[in-house]
């Protein structure tokens, strides 16, 4: 199953993209670990339409996560998630590798022996405070609606179908049956009347019907027969992006085409595990100079932190964007967290975060030029009184690019970090996370465009 879903609003209401691999973004996953203020233990994110939650994960249960599983395709598709306790729901995580374990094999055959049409389904693995956590994103099926084709244990019964209500997979409704097949009325007429308009466009005694199942082509002119073993091979093209010398041998496509295996689930696996972003991760990505895959989930995340004072232009470096297209991005970020508009305003007005010297030097200000100094002749105590620290943290802003050794002092802002972060009041916690920030503008926002 595939690594990848978009958002959410209220009661854990979540809008996937249409992008498979999106299903599973950080963006995603942070709709869906909503945590509670009072409680970190726990979430704060209900059942809905979207999303289902799971205690455990075991494939002898296969017949309720089935009947789920069709009633997500049925509806607008979902998400459930296995290791959150059922009320309240607690972040218990999986306690055997089940899930991690499972088959592929297993869920296609077992889906395909009972239910037709095809459903598209996806896995994933998420790490959350050192509990790992089990998704299965059912994407809303093209082919509406999905039938169970033979009765399953208690759960499942053939010929039924099954729908989404509420937080509840239940026998679909007469409205929504109905809807469910004006719907596909409607769509098989836009078909047809495309199929025409391209028949139209290259003539009828040009045209031929392509049978993706048994690989015969039969037309006004005759028929063919393209063996079955080259049916996976064939490469289709959109019109106008033929390469006569670099493109491999190719059939021309007029139109659009989605094609696959009548009646098959497509298999999908589990091609990578995520581990869920917070302030510390940020944070150590930056001092560690980590080299992140997806630096943008970096950004999004800070907007739904605490505090908008996380380094952001090394991740914007990292990802080969803008200021601007920055800006656009974060504009998309479902959050009402005050991060988001703090982390806006810093970009769309450039903010410096450097501080000068005043003519006249007050008691504070003779603290950060000592302790200027100390910083560039490498001799800092590192365990200094907290007053202390934050002449110190105050004086980092000081310094321009030459002066900064991100040798000597990415180490030492880390180990402070570790060690204090949690404690510190709040005030040499904002001179601590502005020191940072201080250093990513510096070294950072230069090669960044506008």
């Amino acid at each position: 199953m595939t690594k990848k879903g978009k958002p959410a609003t209220k009661g854990g209401s979540i809008k996937p993209e249409a992008s498979s691999k999106d299903f599973f973004s950080q963006e995603a996953l942070n709709s869906i670990f909503k945590k509670s203020q009072q409680y970190p233990d726990r979430l704060t994110t209900r059942e809905s339409t979207l999303l289902e939650f799971k205690e455990s994960f075991n494939w002898a249960s296969r017949e309720d996560y089935a009947k789920t599983i069709a009633s997500f395709a049925n509806t607008k598709g979902g998400y459930i998630v296995f290791g959150v306790g059922n009320n309240p729901k607690l972040l218990i995580g999986l306690k055997s590798n089940n899930f991690e374990n499972l088959e592929e094999a297993k869920v296609t055959g077992f889906l395909n022996d009972t239910f037709s049409p095809e459903i598209k389904w996806h896995l994933h693995l998420y790490l959350v405070d050192g509990k790992a956590f089990g998704l299965i994103y059912i994407e809303e099926a093209a082919d509406k609606p999905i039938i169970a084709k033979k009765n399953i244990g208690k759960e499942v019964r053939e010929g039924e179908i099954y729908y989404r209500y509420r937080g509840r997979s239940e026998k679909i409704k007469y409205p929504e049956l109905r809807k469910i097949i004006e719907e596909q009325q409607r769509r098989e007429r836009d078909y047809w009347l495309r199929h025409l308009k391209q028949i139209t466009k290259v003539g009828v005694t040009n045209a031929a019907i392509f049978d993706l199942g048994t690989g015969e082509v039969t037309g006004s002119r005759g028929a063919f027969v393209i063996d079955g073993s080259l049916l996976p091979r064939l490469k289709f093209i959109k019109e106008g992006e033929f390469h006569e010398t670099k493109g491999a041998p190719t059939l021309k496509l007029i139109g659009e085409l989605e094609a696959t295996e009548p009646g098959l689930i497509q298999p999908s696996k589990i091609v990578s595990k995520t581990k869920a972003i917070g302030t510390g991760d940020v944070v150590h990505a930056f001092l560690d100079k980590e080299q992140v895959s997806e630096p943008l989930e970096y950004i999004k995340r800070i907007c739904f932190e605490s505090s908008g004072y996380l380094p952001v232009y090394y991740f914007i470096k990292l990802a080969g964007y803008s200021r601007s297209q920055t800006i656009s991005m974060m504009k998309q970020v479902v959050s009402k967290s005050q991060s988001k508009s703090k982390l806006l305003k810093r970009l769309e007005s450039d903010e410096s975060l450097g501080i000068v010297f005043p003519s006249v030097l007050t008691n504070a200000a003779k603290e950060n030029k000592k302790y200027r100094g100390q910083i560039l002749n490498k001799s800092i105590d590192e365990n200094l009184e907290p007053k202390e620290r934050r002449y110190l943290l105050q004086a980092i802003r000081t310094l321009g690019a030459s002066e900064i050794d991100e040798s000597y002092l990415l180490p030492l802002l880390k180990q402070w970090f570790d060690i204090y972060y949690e404690d510190l009041k709040s005030n040499l916690a904002d001179d601590l996370r502005r020191a940072i920030c201080h250093i990513d503008i510096v070294m950072n926002r230069p090669s960044i465009n506008d």
